[in-house]
């Protein structure tokens, strides 16, 4: 038996790919309507601090982060799960993300979890964890690893 329903799957693919699209176009507004409002939304990120917490301190973090990426962010997703029933959903994915950021070019894969809840109709994220593996010897992290060479 599965918990997953196809439709609830595709309702949460075409979210991603929505979000996506504003991420591309570097829209803080429209990426934001994707999350859910206040103290309902949470974000383990690659940046300080440990935890965001609330709608506001995350937009904070996304106009930062658009502000010091220069000319188009493209993203391609990977290895991609999708699994929910009623009124709760997440995703897990690899995320390649290329671009410039503050003058230096930018080809990375992260490792991405998105939990989304149904909220008044519409499927909203409330929680987004960003994560890359790092050397535990070194602290270093391991920006070079992919989908397609999980292990350098």
């Amino acid at each position: 038996m599965t918990t997953t329903e196809p439709s609830l799957q595709t309702v949460l693919l075409r979210r991603m790919d929505e979000w996506k699209k504003a991420f591309e176009a570097k829209d803080v507004d429209s990426v934001m309507s994707f999350y859910a409002d206040g103290d309902d939304f949470s974000a383990f990120d690659l940046m300080p601090p440990i935890e965001f917490r609330g709608g506001e301190m995350w937009r904070e973090n996304w106009a930062g982060f658009f502000a010091v990426c220069e000319g188009p962010l493209s993203l391609e997703f990977s290895n991609v799960e999708v699994h929910a029933s009623h009124d709760l959903g997440f995703a897990r994915l690899m995320v390649r993300m290329v671009g410039t950021m503050n003058g230096e070019g930018l080809d990375m894969w992260v490792r991405t979890t998105n939990c989304f809840r149904l909220i008044d109709g519409e499927w909203l994220m409330i929680h987004d964890h960003v994560s890359m593996p790092s050397d535990l010897a070194t602290g270093r992290t391991l920006t070079h690893l992919s989908p397609t060479k999980p292990f350098g």
